[in-house]
Protein backbone atom coordinates (compact mmCIF):
# COMPACT_ATOMS: atom_id res chain seq x y z
CA UNK A 1 0.00 0.00 0.00
CA UNK A 2 0.79 3.43 0.11
CA UNK A 3 1.10 5.32 3.17
CA UNK A 4 1.90 9.56 2.57
CA UNK A 5 4.99 9.17 3.80
CA UNK A 6 5.68 5.44 2.90
CA UNK A 7 8.87 5.26 0.42
CA UNK A 8 9.10 1.42 -0.22
CA UNK A 9 12.91 1.18 -1.23
CA UNK A 10 13.71 1.95 2.16
CA UNK A 11 13.46 -0.74 4.97
CA UNK A 12 13.78 1.68 7.61
CA UNK A 13 12.89 5.21 7.30
CA UNK A 14 12.36 8.44 10.02
CA UNK A 15 12.16 11.82 10.04
CA UNK A 16 10.60 14.65 11.93
CA UNK A 17 7.30 16.58 11.30
CA UNK A 18 5.22 19.56 12.75
CA UNK A 19 1.50 19.36 13.38
CA UNK A 20 1.15 15.67 12.46
CA UNK A 21 -2.31 15.09 11.65
CA UNK A 22 -3.60 11.93 9.64
CA UNK A 23 -6.86 10.14 9.72
CA UNK A 24 -7.19 5.91 10.25
CA UNK A 25 -4.77 4.21 8.24
CA UNK A 26 -2.91 0.85 7.97
CA UNK A 27 0.18 -0.71 6.42
CA UNK A 28 2.48 -3.88 7.08
CA UNK A 29 4.97 -2.33 8.62
CA UNK A 30 5.74 -1.20 12.39
CA UNK A 31 5.69 2.36 13.51
CA UNK A 32 6.68 4.56 16.54
CA UNK A 33 5.87 8.01 17.28
CA UNK A 34 8.17 10.00 19.45
CA UNK A 35 6.93 12.91 20.99
CA UNK A 36 9.39 15.91 21.53
CA UNK A 37 7.15 18.91 21.88
CA UNK A 38 4.02 19.72 22.67
CA UNK A 39 1.45 16.99 22.26
CA UNK A 40 -0.39 14.61 19.71
CA UNK A 41 -3.95 12.40 20.21
CA UNK A 42 -2.95 9.05 19.10
CA UNK A 43 -5.34 6.39 18.11
CA UNK A 44 -5.11 2.58 17.69
CA UNK A 45 -7.83 0.55 16.95
CA UNK A 46 -10.25 1.40 19.77
CA UNK A 47 -7.52 3.01 22.39
CA UNK A 48 -7.20 6.96 22.64
CA UNK A 49 -4.26 8.71 24.36
CA UNK A 50 -2.89 12.26 24.03
CA UNK A 51 0.85 12.23 24.68
CA UNK A 52 3.15 14.74 25.07
CA UNK A 53 6.68 15.41 25.18
CA UNK A 54 8.86 12.19 26.08
CA UNK A 55 5.71 9.64 25.62
CA UNK A 56 5.62 7.15 22.26
CA UNK A 57 3.24 5.16 20.76
CA UNK A 58 4.24 1.65 19.44
CA UNK A 59 1.59 -0.11 16.32
CA UNK A 60 2.35 -3.10 15.08
CA UNK A 61 1.41 -4.25 11.42
CA UNK A 62 -1.96 -4.42 10.36
CA UNK A 63 -3.22 -2.10 12.84
CA UNK A 64 -5.56 1.17 12.23
CA UNK A 65 -4.03 3.92 13.91
CA UNK A 66 -4.65 7.69 13.18
CA UNK A 67 -2.80 11.22 14.41
CA UNK A 68 -4.45 14.66 15.37
CA UNK A 69 -2.93 17.52 16.81
CA UNK A 70 -4.99 18.66 19.63
CA UNK A 71 -1.69 21.39 20.10
CA UNK A 72 1.29 22.22 18.42
CA UNK A 73 3.79 19.32 18.17
CA UNK A 74 7.39 18.08 16.77
CA UNK A 75 7.52 14.47 16.60
CA UNK A 76 9.78 12.04 15.13
CA UNK A 77 7.90 8.75 13.27
CA UNK A 78 9.61 5.55 12.74
CA UNK A 79 8.58 3.14 10.14
CA UNK A 80 10.56 -0.19 9.37
CA UNK A 81 10.22 -3.63 8.39
CA UNK A 82 9.37 -5.83 11.13
CA UNK A 83 12.05 -8.14 9.75
CA UNK A 84 14.57 -6.13 11.17
CA UNK A 85 13.53 -6.69 14.66
CA UNK A 86 15.34 -10.14 14.67
CA UNK A 87 13.87 -12.62 17.23
CA UNK A 88 10.92 -9.94 17.95
CA UNK A 89 9.99 -10.63 14.07
CA UNK A 90 7.21 -13.69 14.73
CA UNK A 91 5.60 -12.52 17.88
CA UNK A 92 4.95 -9.12 16.24
CA UNK A 93 3.20 -10.78 13.68
CA UNK A 94 1.21 -13.22 16.49
CA UNK A 95 0.77 -10.25 18.87
CA UNK A 96 -0.34 -6.80 19.40
CA UNK A 97 0.82 -4.48 22.12
CA UNK A 98 -2.15 -4.48 25.41
CA UNK A 99 -0.37 -1.32 26.49
CA UNK A 100 0.58 0.42 22.87
CA UNK A 101 1.42 3.79 25.06
CA UNK A 102 4.50 4.43 26.51
CA UNK A 103 5.20 7.62 28.64
CA UNK A 104 8.83 8.89 29.11
CA UNK A 105 9.57 6.80 32.02
CA UNK A 106 8.80 3.22 30.47
CA UNK A 107 10.69 4.55 27.96
CA UNK A 108 13.53 4.37 29.58
CA UNK A 109 17.35 5.99 28.88
CA UNK A 110 18.14 2.81 26.73
CA UNK A 111 14.96 2.84 24.82
CA UNK A 112 15.40 6.70 24.16
CA UNK A 113 19.14 5.99 22.93
CA UNK A 114 18.05 3.23 20.53
CA UNK A 115 15.28 5.18 19.01
CA UNK A 116 18.38 8.17 19.00
CA UNK A 117 20.74 6.00 17.04
CA UNK A 118 18.05 4.74 14.77
CA UNK A 119 17.00 7.82 13.96
CA UNK A 120 20.40 9.19 12.69
CA UNK A 121 20.94 5.93 10.73
CA UNK A 122 17.77 6.59 8.95
CA UNK A 123 16.46 9.88 8.80
CA UNK A 124 15.41 11.13 5.39
CA UNK A 125 15.13 14.71 6.06
CA UNK A 126 11.64 14.91 4.88
CA UNK A 127 9.37 17.62 6.48
CA UNK A 128 11.88 19.63 7.92
CA UNK A 129 14.56 21.21 8.58
CA UNK A 130 16.66 18.97 9.63
CA UNK A 131 19.33 18.37 6.89
CA UNK A 132 22.51 17.78 9.29
CA UNK A 133 25.49 16.24 6.96
CA UNK A 134 25.83 14.20 10.22
CA UNK A 135 22.36 12.80 10.24
CA UNK A 136 22.24 11.72 6.12
CA UNK A 137 25.62 10.67 5.81
CA UNK A 138 24.31 6.84 6.79
CA UNK A 139 27.84 3.88 6.85
CA UNK A 140 27.03 1.27 4.30
CA UNK A 141 25.67 -1.25 7.29
CA UNK A 142 23.26 1.26 8.25
CA UNK A 143 20.37 -1.25 7.90
CA UNK A 144 22.45 -3.67 10.14
CA UNK A 145 23.18 -1.13 12.21
CA UNK A 146 19.64 -0.06 12.48
CA UNK A 147 18.60 -3.99 13.12
CA UNK A 148 20.75 -4.27 16.22
CA UNK A 149 19.46 -0.79 17.88
CA UNK A 150 16.20 -2.19 16.93
CA UNK A 151 16.05 -5.90 19.02
CA UNK A 152 17.83 -3.25 21.76
CA UNK A 153 14.93 -1.36 21.84
CA UNK A 154 12.29 -4.18 21.57
CA UNK A 155 14.27 -5.72 24.27
CA UNK A 156 13.52 -3.07 26.54
CA UNK A 157 9.78 -2.09 25.50
CA UNK A 158 8.31 -5.90 25.25
CA UNK A 159 7.52 -6.53 28.14
CA UNK A 160 6.03 -2.90 28.69
CA UNK A 161 4.01 -3.43 25.59
CA UNK A 162 2.14 -6.39 27.34
CA UNK A 163 1.26 -8.11 23.97
CA UNK A 164 -1.61 -10.15 23.42
CA UNK A 165 -2.48 -12.45 20.64
CA UNK A 166 -4.08 -10.65 17.66
CA UNK A 167 -8.24 -11.71 17.45
CA UNK A 168 -10.02 -10.16 14.63
CA UNK A 169 -13.71 -9.77 14.58
CA UNK A 170 -15.58 -9.69 11.21
CA UNK A 171 -16.11 -6.61 11.54
CA UNK A 172 -12.93 -5.33 12.16
CA UNK A 173 -11.61 -7.37 9.20
CA UNK A 174 -13.67 -5.58 6.58
CA UNK A 175 -12.85 -1.89 8.70
CA UNK A 176 -9.28 -3.01 7.99
CA UNK A 177 -10.24 -3.95 3.64
CA UNK A 178 -11.84 -0.50 3.29
CA UNK A 179 -9.16 1.54 4.63
CA UNK A 180 -6.19 -0.61 3.23
CA UNK A 181 -8.43 -0.22 0.02
CA UNK A 182 -8.57 3.53 0.13
CA UNK A 183 -4.70 3.87 0.92
CA UNK A 184 -3.73 1.84 -2.39
CA UNK A 185 -6.29 3.37 -4.82
CA UNK A 186 -6.89 7.06 -3.23
CA UNK A 187 -4.77 8.78 -6.16
CA UNK A 188 -7.64 7.46 -8.53
CA UNK A 189 -11.35 8.30 -9.01
CA UNK A 190 -12.72 6.35 -5.78
CA UNK A 191 -16.22 6.34 -4.63
CA UNK A 192 -18.32 4.40 -1.97
CA UNK A 193 -19.55 1.94 -5.50
CA UNK A 194 -16.16 1.49 -6.17
CA UNK A 195 -15.22 0.29 -3.00
CA UNK A 196 -18.07 -2.11 -2.60
CA UNK A 197 -17.68 -3.53 -6.07
CA UNK A 198 -14.39 -4.46 -5.45
CA UNK A 199 -14.37 -5.76 -1.87
CA UNK A 200 -17.86 -7.78 -3.01
CA UNK A 201 -19.82 -6.19 -0.41
CA UNK A 202 -22.56 -3.83 0.20
CA UNK A 203 -22.35 -0.29 -0.63
CA UNK A 204 -24.64 1.08 2.97
CA UNK A 205 -22.11 -0.75 4.44
CA UNK A 206 -18.94 0.40 3.33
CA UNK A 207 -20.72 3.90 4.29
CA UNK A 208 -21.77 2.47 7.86
CA UNK A 209 -17.96 1.49 8.06
CA UNK A 210 -16.78 4.89 7.57
CA UNK A 211 -19.65 6.88 10.04
CA UNK A 212 -19.74 4.47 12.80
CA UNK A 213 -16.10 2.61 12.69
CA UNK A 214 -14.34 5.70 11.72
CA UNK A 215 -16.82 8.72 12.65
CA UNK A 216 -15.82 10.39 9.80
CA UNK A 217 -17.56 10.44 6.02
CA UNK A 218 -16.05 8.82 3.06
CA UNK A 219 -15.45 11.74 1.10
CA UNK A 220 -14.17 13.85 4.09
CA UNK A 221 -11.76 10.66 5.12
CA UNK A 222 -10.59 10.75 1.12
CA UNK A 223 -9.93 14.34 0.99
CA UNK A 224 -7.81 14.35 4.05
CA UNK A 225 -5.58 11.34 2.62
CA UNK A 226 -5.35 13.16 -1.08
CA UNK A 227 -4.52 16.28 0.82
CA UNK A 228 -1.85 14.91 3.15
CA UNK A 229 0.24 13.52 0.18
CA UNK A 230 -0.18 16.47 -1.83
CA UNK A 231 1.21 18.34 1.41
CA UNK A 232 4.37 15.52 1.32
CA UNK A 233 4.55 16.92 -2.11
CA UNK A 234 4.48 20.35 -1.66
CA UNK A 235 7.17 19.64 0.87
CA UNK A 236 9.79 17.58 -1.15
CA UNK A 237 9.42 18.89 -4.29
CA UNK A 238 8.49 22.67 -6.05
CA UNK A 239 6.05 20.92 -8.70
CA UNK A 240 3.56 22.95 -9.76
CA UNK A 241 0.02 22.82 -7.81
CA UNK A 242 -1.67 21.68 -10.96
CA UNK A 243 0.59 19.01 -10.85
CA UNK A 244 0.58 18.06 -7.03
CA UNK A 245 -3.07 18.13 -6.98
CA UNK A 246 -3.71 15.51 -10.04
CA UNK A 247 -1.01 13.28 -8.11
CA UNK A 248 -2.30 13.71 -5.46
CA UNK A 249 -6.29 12.21 -6.85
CA UNK A 250 -7.88 15.77 -7.19
CA UNK A 251 -9.92 16.00 -10.28
CA UNK A 252 -9.21 19.45 -10.36
CA UNK A 253 -7.53 22.56 -9.09
CA UNK A 254 -10.18 23.92 -7.69
CA UNK A 255 -11.22 21.13 -6.22
CA UNK A 256 -7.83 20.79 -4.72
CA UNK A 257 -8.06 24.93 -3.90
CA UNK A 258 -11.09 23.84 -2.02
CA UNK A 259 -10.62 21.41 -0.15
CA UNK A 260 -6.99 22.87 0.99
CA UNK A 261 -8.39 25.98 2.49
CA UNK A 262 -11.21 24.47 4.54
CA UNK A 263 -8.39 21.52 5.93
CA UNK A 264 -5.84 23.97 6.40
CA UNK A 265 -7.68 27.59 6.49
CA UNK A 266 -5.57 28.96 4.01
CA UNK A 267 -4.43 28.37 0.09
CA UNK A 268 -1.86 26.09 -1.27
CA UNK A 269 0.54 29.21 -3.08
CA UNK A 270 0.04 30.42 0.66
CA UNK A 271 0.62 27.43 2.56
CA UNK A 272 4.04 27.01 -0.04
CA UNK A 273 4.83 30.72 0.48
CA UNK A 274 4.74 30.19 4.29
CA UNK A 275 7.08 27.51 4.01
CA UNK A 276 9.22 29.02 1.94
CA UNK A 277 9.34 32.30 4.21
CA UNK A 278 9.62 29.98 7.54
CA UNK A 279 11.74 26.51 6.50
CA UNK A 280 10.02 23.68 6.96
CA UNK A 281 6.44 23.38 7.81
Amino acid sequence: MKPFYENKDRAVQSYETLDLEFPEHLHDHVEILLVLAGSVEVKITEARRELKAGDCAVIFPQQIHSYHKPAGSRTRLFIFDSALTGMYLHPIRKYIPAHPFLSAGELSEDGRLALDRIYRLSCTGQGTADASPAIQKSPANAEDLCSAWMQVLFAVIWPRLMPEKRAQSKGAELTGQVVQYVMEHFQEPLSLDVIAKELHINKYYVSHIFSNQLRISFRRYLSHVRLEYALQLMKTSSAPLIDVCLEAGFSSLRSFNRTFVEIMGMTPSEYRGSAAAGGAV
